[in-house]
């Protein structure tokens, strides 16, 4: 929360004119932006993922095609075009990415294409042999989803029993490998106030960078959450020299503008970047109000970019999508989440503090050779 938030009357008036330099910023950095110029490309190189995860902002799953309409030359080809703007930094998504069997070929492309960063973004269930010799040559930086330090809760997230202990196999691997490893988590019912402990749990795996975010109105996400508009699932930083091509050729200004198509990579990168329908969209968005394409599934919406920032953007602070940045300040251990009612009593863990499961339920004895340690704090 801002000082601002936190002033209480008259709060509101400090925080709309504290954005306003922020948002002559973006309209500075829009209208000074060199046409067809790329900073980071996501390449959603499959919508098929082993796992269901209960929030997916990109609806995937075992049952989704594990190639769409691109080809491994597509792709290639993608890179190529992307290097040739001037971009340096590519993330492999899906889906999951280690399904695609070209995956560790794209890797090495993309090194051989120049790129500086080059991130997997992996549940990392699936790691094979191959892969991980191709991290480790090309040293890729590895960013994974966990949504809590207990296997029950981050097994019912994926809805995939046996999910957690193999992504945490993975992330010991990649820690003692040396490579660049950063973990994002997403708040939400199902893990409410265990994301403090699953922090706690991965700085003593040796994992350094650790970011939080809500749960984003897209995909699966939006069945969850009651929103005005899927606009409101965008952060307002859309228009920052950033693509994302998916499975089906079409290219989207980030990977949760899906709803917003800008082109199809038969254009050409270049092109799409420097399209009437990519300015119109930044325009749009930095005036506040952004109207459909014609093409697009929903009606206009508005779009507010003078809020706080959404961690979506790499370039912004703290962000779970950009390597080696800090914990985003909605992290939990700064304010405790409340416990979520409609969920099942947690049971105590002998190396943690009690936990106030259910007051009303009987004490849980965390050992069985010790005296039973009451859940409620209050006994």
């Amino acid at each position: 929360m801002t000082a601002e938030a936190m002033a209480g009357k008259g709060g509101e008036m400090r925080i709309r004119e504290s954005r306003q330099p922020a948002r002559e910023k973006i309209s500075r950095n829009i209208r000074g932006s060199s046409p067809g110029a790329l900073d980071f490309l996501w390449l959603e190189i499959t919508a098929q993922c082993n796992l269901s995860c209960i929030h997916c902002y990109a609806d995937a799953s075992p049952a989704r095609r594990l190639h769409g309409n691109l080809g491994f030359a597509d792709w290639r080809d993608a890179l190529r075009q992307a290097a040739e703007l001037g971009c340096r930094r590519v993330q492999f998504i899906g889906g999951e990415p280690t399904l695609h069997p070209s995956l560790a070929k794209l890797i090495e492309c993309a090194r051989a294409d120049g790129f500086t960063t080059v991130e997997v973004f992996t549940n990392g269930t699936v790691f094979t042999e191959t892969l991980k010799e191709s991290f480790l040559r090309h040293r890729t930086r590895l960013a994974f989803s966990v949504y809590s330090a207990r296997a029950e809760i981050h097994d019912a997230v994926t809805q995939e029993k046996g999910s957690f202990s193999r992504t945490m196999t993975s992330i010991q691997w990649a820690v003692r490998s040396g490579l660049p490893v950063r973990v994002a988590a997403v708040q939400m019912k199902a893990n409410a106030g265990d994301l403090g402990q699953t922090r706690n749990m991965l700085e003593g795996m040796g994992v350094s960078s650790i970011s939080s975010g809500p749960v984003r109105e897209v995909g699966r996400g939006l069945r969850r959450k009651k929103v005005g508009s899927r606009f409101d699932a965008l952060c307002g930083r859309c228009w920052q020299k950033k693509l994302c091509l998916t499975p089906s050729g079409e290219i989207f200004p980030c990977v949760f503008s899906r709803f917003y198509p800008v082109g199809i990579l038969a254009q050409g990168l270049e092109k799409v970047l420097n399209s009437p329908t990519l300015s119109a969209f930044r325009e749009k968005l930095l005036s506040g109000r952004v109207q459909q394409p014609d093409n697009a599934q929903t009606k206009g919406c508005v779009c507010e970019p003078d809020l706080e920032p959404v961690p979506c953007d790499p370039d912004l602070e703290p962000l779970p999508c950009e390597p080696d940045l800090e914990p985003l300040p909605c992290d939990p251990d700064l304010e405790p989440l409340p416990c979520d009612p409609d969920l099942e009593p947690l049971p105590c863990e002998p190396d943690l503090e009690p936990v106030p499961c259910d007051p009303d339920l009987e004490p849980v004895p965390c050992d069985p050779d010790l005296e039973p340690v009451p859940c409620d704090p209050d006994l």
